[in-house]
């Protein structure tokens, strides 16, 4: 089921299944922002990257010696959510365990997602609870595809820009599996900041960065209008559209770890950048899409 929050400025639309944003509407100026699906390219518009990032090494990992499979991007993605809490401009998506997600993730949780508008401004939280009583392993991301072009132009005419100069790294994937290639390289951005969008770019699939500002922008010389996206809590930014076609969007990806490498299985007490959660307690992330027209 999809669900409406607005304010004077936005108009947000989410679905209970997989807590995915289906819109992110400008109502100043009849502008969607958020890529809409389309089969011919990428179905989908915004997953939620829960308790995994990518993929797990040929869709198996183990956990105190024993093997589970995993599917790509965790769990949130294919399951349907309870909405625990609605008001004018709040959403609160719950999912929690159930027979079938422990055949996947060994773990008792609640995890919520929650969406809340402020000015021109769309908050996304994820907050994921214990309820088991042993430490809960597990990792947060964020896929929201933009439309490019939003406003006038065409692809090209479009960069993403980082809010002040690095020296940003590139964490490589490999040429032949579908996984990292336990290489990180200097990545060169124009004047340390700003990334041309090519569709080649994504030739071989996602560009992952580390080592950034944590607030990246969508521009274009084309039009005024801009979206800004701020990642403070997530170490890495993943860039991306359908390989090797012209597709009207960039997804902006924040990570707070990386998918498997292509190196062997993950042993989950041991994976790089999880978070290891005590029963009881609670580990709670966010970014913003903020819309400047």
């Amino acid at each position: 089921m999809i669900f409406t929050i607005e304010n004077k400025h936005l108009k947000v639309r989410a679905n209970t299944m997989g807590a995915q944003l289906f819109s992110l509407y400008s109502k100043d100026t009849d502008t969607e922002y958020l890529w809409q699906g389309n089969p011919v390219y990428w179905a989908d518009r915004a997953h939620v990257l829960f308790p995994f990032i990518g993929r797990m090494y040929k869709g198996d990992y183990t956990y105190q010696g024993q093997p589970y499979r995993a599917r790509a991007h965790g769990l949130a993605r294919y399951n349907l959510f309870h909405m625990e809490e609605r008001s004018a401009t709040r959403l609160v998506f719950l999912l929690t365990e159930s027979e079938e997600t422990l055949q996947e993730y060994p773990f008792r949780f609640e995890f919520r997602v929650i969406f809340e508008l402020k000015g021109k401004t769309l908050i996304t939280r994820y907050k994921a609870t214990n309820t088991d009583e042993k430490t809960m392993i597990c990792a947060f991301g964020g896929h929201p595809g933009i439309n490019v072009p939003f406003g006038e132009g065409a692809f090209e005419d479009y960069y993403l820009e980082f809010s002040e100069p690095t020296k940003a790294k590139r964490h490589l994937l490999d040429d032949n599996e579908p996984y990292m290639a336990n290489q990180c390289v200097p990545y060169s951005l124009d004047e340390g900041k700003k990334l041309p969008l090519k569709h080649n770019l994504f030739d071989n699939d996602a560009v992952i960065l580390s080592n950034t500002s944590r607030i990246v922008s969508v521009k274009s010389q084309s039009t005024h209008k801009f979206v800004t996206m701020h990642f403070e809590d997530f170490k890495y930014i993943g860039f991306w559209h359908a390989v090797k076609t012209d597709a009207p969007y960039v997804c902006l990806e924040p990570w707070s770890a990386l998918p498997a490498s292509v190196s062997g299985q993950d042993e989950l007490q041991t994976k790089a950048d999880m978070f290891h959660i005590p029963p009881a307690k609670s580990k709670e992330v966010s970014f913003t899409l903020e819309i400047h027209e």
